[in-house]
């Protein structure tokens, strides 16, 4: 965004000035990581008033917030209720697990998420899964252990291409993996909550229900989750699930830890049921070090890295930019969650 305005900083807030007879927002970042973040991504937010806040100075600052841009933090009644001007809280991503959506329609506040799709995210965390299926089914880690030892030519590995695949969840980002994967060779059933027409026409092979995934995933190779965190997906791949998956089958998940029963996972593991698992996403985040998990070959971690690229930074910071704007102009913000 251009403009004549100036920056300047006092501690940890930071003022744009806004430029003559711009419409300008009193915004809120619920965390001082997004002036990084901002920075990086080369948006300017010139023409409002910006603050900075922290864990312990949150409650201080809502008070003057019309907008409030939120990391993974829980925000609810306690939140809104010293917040009186608010007029936006605006998620930095997709998840709005965190946010309870009934008492911001309670209070006529709208919510909105950013689309995975199309700003770089949803590509981003797509290009993940592709380097988490890559990596177990070429057999990274005893790659790299056969380097050490002076071998070549071992381990050998499976391809992607001529696979089967079954990707669950098939919102923006679903669509962004079954696309990728899709141009590598490999065949993909889809599992979603709500079947829709558009489905048809994605070059996918099936598309269940959420309640047949035992179906679904029957001869699948790779499974790969991409589902929200609601109560409907927590757990949601179980013992029965990860039996009914191809013997050796690869799980990657990078939707969020809960939508996988961990102990029944470890128990796949330990039997060889699964060949290997991919996780962007924990059941506490961080995880600890000490995770015994960390340490399994069998086993591909990152630390919730997905949609951590330059470009997702800047296309969701661009998004965030046009929402505060149409605030500020009296137009309706775009992704709304809530009613």
């Amino acid at each position: 965004m251009s403009g004549t305005g100036r920056a300047f900083s006092i501690g940890e807030t930071t003022v744009l000035e806004a430029r003559e007879g711009s419409t300008t927002m009193r915004v809120l970042f619920a965390d001082t990581i997004f002036e990084k973040v901002f920075g990086r991504a080369g948006v300017s937010l010139e023409g409002h008033e910006v603050r900075m806040a922290t864990p312990e100075t949150l409650f201080d600052e809502l008070p003057r917030a019309e907008a409030v841009i939120l990391p993974p933090l829980a925000f609810g009644e306690k939140h809104l209720a010293a917040a009186p001007n608010l007029r936006l809280v605006q998620q930095w991503g997709v998840g709005v697990e965190n946010i309870d959506l009934e008492a911001c329609r309670r209070r006529n506040v709208p919510v909105c998420n950013v689309p995975s799709r199309g700003t770089g995210n949803g590509e981003s965390v797509a290009e993940m899964v592709l380097l988490h299926l890559l990596l177990l089914s070429r057999r990274f880690a005893a790659s790299q252990e056969n380097l050490r030892k002076g071998r070549l030519h071992a381990p050998l590995g499976s391809t992607l291409w001529g696979k089967r695949a079954c990707v669950v969840g098939l919102g923006n980002l679903g669509h962004c993996i079954v696309e990728r994967l899709l141009c590598l060779g490999v065949t993909v059933v889809g599992v979603n909550r709500t079947l829709r027409e558009e489905h048809a026409f994605w070059g996918m092979e099936q598309v269940f229900p959420l309640h047949a995934l035992g179906e679904a995933v029957r001869g699948c190779h790779f499974i790969v989750l991409a589902v929200p965190e609601t109560a409907e997906t927590r757990g949601l791949v179980n013992a029965e699930v990860l039996n009914a998956m191809e013997n050796g089958a690869f799980l990657v998940n990078v939707s969020r830890g809960s939508v996988v029963v961990r102990k029944d996972l470890e128990e796949a593991l330990r039997t060889k049921r699964l060949g290997g698992v991919g996780l962007d996403v924990f059941w506490e985040e961080p995880p600890s070090p000490e995770d015994p998990l960390l340490s399994l070959p069998e086993v591909v971690a990152t630390p919730h890295l997905g949609g951590v690229t330059r470009e997702a930074h800047e296309g969701i910071a661009r998004f965030v930019l046009e929402n505060l704007n149409r605030v500020a102009r009296g137009e309706a913000p775009l992704s709304r969650v809530t009613d």
